[in-house]
């Protein structure tokens, strides 16, 4: 399935046509990943974020929120609970939290692994290298970390930089495959700003990422954040519908580009339609539930949108209602872990040098075009020169007149075209290894 293809099934609207579209989807998924429906038990371990995201009740800046941080104790309760109801795998997930610490989360990644049979994935948002290699060591198996858009204008947009770190998710999806987790990303449906093209794009980016699971769930705007207080910057007829329709054709066209991926009917799309949403994704290509097992208590509080603290109710009474819409579909509930059917485990690869580059975004460098495509273009240029590319990015370097301006290690280099960055990357290391030998 190509680019043009994809436009043209987001596009559709003719019932009859789309009934192919779903068909197609959950032949693929019969076909690959079967009939079974795994059960991943879901805990939110943090609603603490440094993050200011423009879509997310959970944003630093959103004062309205009371934090929250589960103790050890309490986490590995939940495990238990998820090895008495029969699920595989245990999915910890919070806000970008740096009070979660690396040792200690390592430390209770082990006494999961040591006490129950469960996969164990994460998503903590963006972490150091470091962390997330530690973790991986102690035992957790997969790493779940969105994406959102592959439009950079629009991530930029939606997803402000920490400080003058520059947030690049789709390296660290390709770290966390070198060192050996199973990788899942995905993004929403309907973001302000999102157009059919960059959703067909996104769709395609799936495939080239070799995503081991792909979540996607329509955008629910948050009264609390920039996005729920703003117009939409496009046009209706150019903007992507946020409905469950529309997450159902990029869920279904996920499936048919990424055949053997593991898929959730996610907990927005049962928001978003409450009698019917998660079976429609069932029966479009997911095949994957994340029951929420963290304790009432706690889960009122984790309120990245409204209306997912309505549906809080006990984990058992919630397990019989999902087993019993499974059964209704002539489905069942998978056993074990729940891996990706095939995927060869690949060893952890030798951890890359690092190469600090800093990126001067003065408005002067930024239009003359020190942006967002060029650092990706520098970022591929030391990735491929078997680097792990360390990108900042500085306000002023008070050179205006001689820019655009990058300095790679300590050497500030003026006048750099993102077509020069090949060549300069080469001069810059040869004259590196000249100086050490010399």
């Amino acid at each position: 399935m190509d680019r043009k293809e994809i436009l043209h099934w987001l596009r559709c609207n003719d019932p009859q046509e789309l009934q192919l579209l779903w068909d197609w989807a959950d032949r693929t998924r019969r076909e690959h990943v079967g009939e079974a429906v795994h059960l991943r038990g879901l805990v939110e371990i943090s609603n603490f974020c440094a993050r200011s995201c423009h879509y997310c009740g959970l944003r630093a800046a959103n004062h309205q929120v009371s934090r929250y941080r589960m103790e050890a104790e309490e986490i590995l309760q939940c495990a238990a609970q998820a090895m008495q109801l029969g699920y595989g795998t245990l999915v910890l997930q919070s806000g970008e939290d740096e009070g979660i610490e690396a040792e200690w989360l390592a430390g209770l990644i082990r006494q999961i692994k040591a006490t129950t049979s469960l996969a164990l994935t994460l998503s903590l948002g963006e972490r150091s290298e470091s962390d997330l290699q530690l973790w991986h060591e102690a035992g957790a198996d997969r790493y779940l970390l969105r994406f959102e858009t592959s439009d950079t204008a629009l991530y930029r947009a939606i997803h402000p930089d920490r400080g003058t770190k520059v947030s690049d998710r789709l390296a660290i999806l390709r770290r966390l495959r070198q060192l050996g987790y199973e990788t899942g990303s995905g993004v929403m449906v309907g973001i302000p700003g999102q157009g059919y093209e960059t959703l067909a794009d996104d769709i395609l980016l799936f495939r080239e990422l070799d995503l081991d699971m792909i979540g996607i769930g329509p955008f629910i705007v948050h009264p609390e954040t920039p996005l729920g207080q703003m117009p939409p910057p496009l046009p209706s007829s150019a903007q992507v519908e946020p409905s469950i329709e529309m997450t159902c054709k990029t869920l279904a066209l996920a499936r048919i580009i990424r055949p053997d991926a593991n898929i959730p009917a996610t907990t927005a799309v049962a928001v978003m339609d409450a009698g019917q949403g998660r079976e429609r994704a069932l029966t479009r290509g997911a095949n994957v539930i994340m029951p929420n097992l963290t304790p009432p208590r706690f889960r009122e509080l984790y309120t990245i949108y409204p209306g997912k603290a309505d549906r809080v109710e006990a984990a058992d009474q919630s397990d019989r209602q999902i087993r019993d819409q499974i059964a209704a579909l002539g489905r069942h509930v998978g056993t074990g872990q729940g891996g990706r059917r095939g995927r060869a485990q690949k060893k952890p690869t030798k951890t890359p040098t690092t190469l600090r580059i800093a990126v001067c975004m003065g408005s002067s460098c930024y239009s003359r075009g020190n942006n967002g495509k060029a650092i990706e273009n520098l970022r591929h240029c030391a990735e491929s020169a078997g680097f792990a590319p360390e990108i900042s990015g500085h306000l002023c370097e008070d050179q205006c007149t001689q820019g655009p301006h990058i300095t790679i290690e300590d050497t500030l280099y003026s006048n750099v075209q993102p077509s020069c960055f090949p060549e300069l990357l080469k001069h810059h290391l040869a004259t590196a290894k000249e100086a050490h030998d010399g």
